[in-house]
């Protein structure tokens, strides 16, 4: 642990790994990661599980974790609006989400550390992924969701032993009660995966999958699903650790509640917004904690951000569900924002163009499906 240090993307304190501090004790901003994390090929542990073969690069050692299967997704062709693209499929990772690839490594860390409850604020997904690897791994875990949230995921992460504990109001308030609860309680630890750096470590991991997938190269541009950030910022992360130019990361955002377009459509900070209503609750994050991180993820690599409406996200997971890819509908907002693009002319990169579908349309309410089918 002791090559990896946390960095305050705002004021640049710096902590050691094991730190009890979850944000910056001295500005309240988010924490970033560095370490030794440089990817040689030849470090590669081909005889390792899942994401884990990527060791070399991941802050937790593989000893400390308990695997459920975790990595190495399908990457398939596919098309949207008759532009041909590559779907990498995280919603076939084990709790159904492309979030299990950080709580592996974020729960490995906290056992090591010694932790044996935690407490999490989530929609969903990171919620069924930090109680399922928790329940893997033998800690507590207790739930903080929106109560509003759609039940099944909130079923899921009580079938793996979690307590869940539904909050009135908007992500924010959520986060808050999350984090008053663990304040109050010396034993628990509030593992966020909107704030600890190491979830975003895990995250990474679906980028350097794609570059094996490709033959050890990048594509050209990776359309992203970006509420809290983790899964843009992992692929920034992935990106800076191999060899080449980085794929142009394009953060995808329903128009209901987007404030990384209109902070890169600006030019500007990132501003909370309130979050209006979206069938894409997993992005429904209108003040996210990595602003700074989430700007130069899209900015340092000649990407974009688009915001994508509602009706362009039904029409969208018609299209996928229509190739045989049942996804939900947040997953689907980055296949949105590529037909977006293509129909607004806005120039792609030539190359290979992946769209990361990130859950299982076994996630979402039936009812919910069965109305946009009708």
């Amino acid at each position: 642990m002791s090559d990896w240090r946390m960095v305050c993307e705002a004021c640049r304190h710096e902590e050691p790994l094991d730190t009890a501090a979850w944000r910056c004790p001295n500005c309240g901003g988010a924490f970033g990661i560095t370490g030794p994390d440089r990817l040689d090929p030849a470090a590669i542990d081909r005889a390792a599980p899942g994401l884990w073969r990527y060791r070399a690069v991941l802050p937790v050692p593989l000893d400390a974790a308990h695997p459920l299967g975790e990595g190495m997704t399908p990457l398939v062709p596919g098309t949207l609006l008759g532009r041909r693209v590559l779907f990498k499929l995280d919603g076939l990772l084990p709790t159904g989400s492309f979030k299990d690839r950080g709580a592996v490594v974020l729960v490995a860390h906290l056992r090591r550390l010694g932790r044996r409850r935690i407490i999490v604020d989530s929609s969903g997904n990171a919620a069924a992924a930090m109680a399922g690897y928790s329940a893997a791994a033998g800690l507590a875990c207790t739930v903080y969701a929106p109560a509003s949230a759609s039940p099944g995921k909130l079923v899921q992460s009580r079938a793996y032993g979690a307590t869940v504990v539904p909050v009135e109001g908007n992500r924010e308030a959520v986060a808050a009660a999350a984090q008053q609860a663990a304040a109050a309680d010396p034993t628990a630890f509030y593992a966020s995966h909107n704030w600890h750096p190491v979830f975003v470590e895990g995250v990474k991991t679906w980028l350097l999958e794609v570059w094996e997938q490709l033959g050890q190269r990048l594509p050209a541009a990776c359309f992203i699903p970006t509420g809290g950030g983790s899964a843009l910022i992992g692929a920034w992360r992935a990106a800076a650790a191999l060899p080449g130019p980085a794929p142009a990361l394009v953060a995808a955002q329903p128009a209901a509640c987007a404030p990384l377009v209109a902070a890169i459509e600006a030019g500007t900070d990132v501003t909370p917004v309130t979050p209006g209503n979206t069938i894409a609750e997993g992005t429904r994050i209108g003040a996210p904690a990595r602003p700074r991180q989430m700007l130069a993820a899209v900015r340092e690599t000649g990407g974009w951000a688009e915001a994508v409406p509602e009706e362009e996200i039904v029409a969208t997971l018609r299209e996928l569900w229509g190739q045989g890819l049942y996804v939900e509908p947040t997953a689907a907002v980055g296949a949105a924002a590529v037909r977006q693009a293509v129909r607004r002319g806005h120039p792609i990169p030539d190359g290979e163009i992946v769209v990361l579908l990130t859950g299982s349309g076994l996630k979402a309410a039936p009812d919910m499906v069965s109305a946009l089918l009708d």
